[in-house]
């Protein structure tokens, strides 16, 4: 949504309302009045101004005062029927850029054997987002055509450097890094002569709207340029380290907004020294995109690295096709692959002014650091985690990606959006009228003479401050028949950050039904909950707000192999903190609540208060490393290669086409 689109139009900004953000035009707002007022009668503040739209509508001018005052005005206004804001509009969000319709990975039109709908819903996630220049992403490649016109405007420039003057300005130890560096030349010179390290960064963030080419995912975003690979597409691992530990320094010392960087590459065996500059980049806050590979393979077979790396940063990527079909070169990995994105046929930039149609898991990984790039746009005081987990929990599944990658889905770029935006600020989000209570069927009585002496329920006691990470998890014993348990969050010592973790085993061949009662318990309870569930390693791998109409929440859980599960309930809002890490969430609604767990087969619709079993089990406190895989797992993010050319010699590094 653009201002471009309308005539006489103010700046765009964006705006919480009725818990959207939405872009709107700064200043401005519409006004239903009860009846036609005259211009005599409107009562505005100074400097405000009211044009009449016809039948009882205005347009509202107020320059200077923030949605607080003029909502304030709004409701002391006798005349005002409703005021809500001048909305910016655009068609479906739709770019001009003149190959736009190229860009199957973006907007999939069903053409060439393609299906509507096969992308990763970029058109949505611009309704809310198309990106910012305060966002950067560094593409570790084969460096990047800065000049590029479909580029230029979105490259990032060193705001401490003064190009040409042969000085350190920024006292960094890189002399005339403008763009980045080139670590090949050892100058501050990133520019492409392969094309590899071009087309990724279009795909990431080639300017949109602008009439030319295409556009990237992240239509405004700052690429830093960082070139370890050569003319051939060939580099070493040393210098991709120098690479990554640019990144992670110019985000921990100089303050540089680094999101993720972009790893189109891979080849050799495993090396320590990569593994822990990507550990140490991702304590900076620093996510590592990567591409799976192009051999075919399963990664949790044959490690592929920097797939393979275990860190939390790491984001591997697997490649489809336009009819969501894995891609036939693509690794995959039900435990190291973590979600899929567009990688056949992807049109992007390359040098001089071109563009051209590349195919591999290179392609595939830019589309998930532009979505990345989009997340931070939206919500800039997301952390490295927020992003993670929305992005993971967010995906579209697709039938044949089960069992393949972590995920079992496709990339969505409007649902990690929207997942990641921040909650509107009181006093602009309309508060939603309560809900009736519920009146519960009466029971006809008994006659005393023929009533049973009652049998009491078995109604567990509440347990005190349930763990707030994996570690800390409550163990709950049992396999089979149905489970109850009760807790508080906002009983433990973070507040109402509190998190109830549990620890429980399914069975192969089991359906875990997992269901919280707060709002549905007799008597009342403010607890509006949020359900996840999680693997050994942190991972999410599904997650419930509201279920059937009613504000508690409910999971189930299918796994192909016996193995342990974690589950955490919190209160919505606080919806993205790291199970491994205590204190992580965020300050949202606090109560009681009931946690069902209903092994079997899936069971039909229970009644809250009913309770058949309840067993209890104390606090393991050991590791869990068992291998599971469940039917929906949350995940990273994307990487890429070219079909067109095999995975690097055993020594050296080079793109992954």
């Amino acid at each position: 949504m653009l201002a471009a689109d309308f005539l006489g139009a103010g700046s765009v900004t964006q705006l919480a309302w009725q818990g959207d953000l939405v872009n709107v035009n700064a200043g401005s707002w519409i006004v239903r009045a009860v009846a036609e007022a005259g211009d005599t009668a409107l009562g505005l503040a100074a400097g405000w101004r009211a044009e009449p739209l016809g039948e009882g509508f205005y347009s509202l001018t107020t320059p200077g005062a923030d949605s607080a005052a003029v909502l304030g005005w709004a409701a002391t206004a006798g005349w005002v029927d409703y005021v809500e804001p001048d909305f910016m509009i655009a068609s479906s969000a739709r770019p001009n850029d003149a190959l736009f319709g190229q860009l199957w990975g973006l907007a999939n039109a069903g053409d060439l054997g393609g299906i509507v709908g096969a992308d990763i819903a970029a058109a949505a996630a611009w309704d809310m987002t198309t990106g910012s220049r305060e966002v950067v992403i560094a593409v570790i490649d084969s460096g990047v055509d800065y000049t590029h016109p479909d580029l230029a405007a979105n490259m990032w420039r060193n705001p401490r450097e003064v190009a040409g003057d042969g000085r350190d300005n920024d006292g960094n130890g890189f002399i005339d890094d403008v763009y980045g560096w080139n670590f090949v030349a050892r100058n501050g010179d990133p520019l492409d002569d392969n094309g590899h390290g071009t087309h990724v960064a279009g795909t990431i963030g080639a300017a949109g709207n602008n009439g030319t080419g295409v556009t990237g995912v992240s239509w405004q975003v700052s690429i830093m340029a960082l070139k370890f690979l050569d003319a051939g597409g060939n580099g070493t691992t040393s210098n991709a380290i120098a690479a990554i530990n640019y990144a992670t320094r110019m985000r921990r010392d100089f303050g540089i907004n680094i999101v993720a960087t972009n790893n189109s590459w891979g080849g050799g065996g495993f090396s320590a020294g990569l593994r822990d500059a990507i550990a140490a980049g991702g304590r900076a806050g620093i996510l590592f995109v990567t591409a799976a590979g192009n051999d075919g393979t399963d990664n949790d077979l044959m490690a592929s690295y920097p797939a393979n790396y275990p860190d939390d940063s790491v984001i591997s990527v697997a490649a489809t096709d336009r009819a969501d079909r894995l891609a036939s070169f693509s690794n995959f990995g039900i435990t190291s692959v973590d979600v899929a994105a567009p990688g056949v046929g992807i049109v992007s930039t390359v040098p001089r002014g071109r563009y051209a149609s590349y195919s591999g898991t290179s392609m595939a990984a830019p589309h998930v650091a532009g979505t990345l790039a989009l997340m931070a746009a939206a919500n800039p005081g997301a952390t490295a985690a927020d992003l993670r987990v929305a992005l993971l929990a967010s995906t579209r599944p697709v039938a044949e990606l089960a069992g393949r990658v972590v995920t079992g889905g496709v990339l969505n770029a409007a649902a990690a959006v929207r997942d990641v935006l921040p909650p509107a600020p009181p006093g602009l989000t309309p508060e939603p009228a309560p809900e009736p209570a519920s009146t519960p069927t009466p029971v006809p009585e008994t006659p005393p003479a023929t009533t049973p002496a009652p049998v009491p329920e078995l109604v567990p006691p509440p347990i005190s401050d349930v763990g707030d990470t994996i570690r800390q998890a409550f163990q709950v014993s049992g396999t089979a028949g149905d489970i109850f348990l009760t807790g508080m969050i906002g009983d433990g010592r973070f507040g109402r950050r509190d998190v109830d973790i549990y620890r429980v085993r399914v069975v192969a061949g089991q359906t875990l039904v997992v269901e919280t009662f707060a709002q549905r318990l007799p008597g009342s309870s403010t607890l509006d909950t949020y359900l996840r569930v999680f693997d050994a390693r942190g991972r999410q791998l599904g997650a419930n707000d509201d279920h059937s109409g009613s504000l508690d929440s409910r999971l189930v859980i299918r796994p192909r192999t016996t193995g342990w599960f974690f589950i955490g309930v919190s209160g919505f809002g606080n919806s993205r903190y790291t199970p491994t890490r205590a204190s992580s969430g965020q300050n949202r609604s606090t109560g009681h609540y009931e946690l069902s767990l209903q092994f079997g087969p899936l069971p039909a619709p229970r009644t809250p208060g009913r309770r058949v079993i309840h067993t209890l089990g104390s606090p393991d406190p050991l590791p869990v490393s068992v291998a599971v895989t469940p039917n929906r797992i949350g995940a990273f993010a994307a990487l890429a290669s070219h079909a067109a050319q095999s995975l690097l010699p055993p020594a050296g590094v080079k793109p992954r086409r």
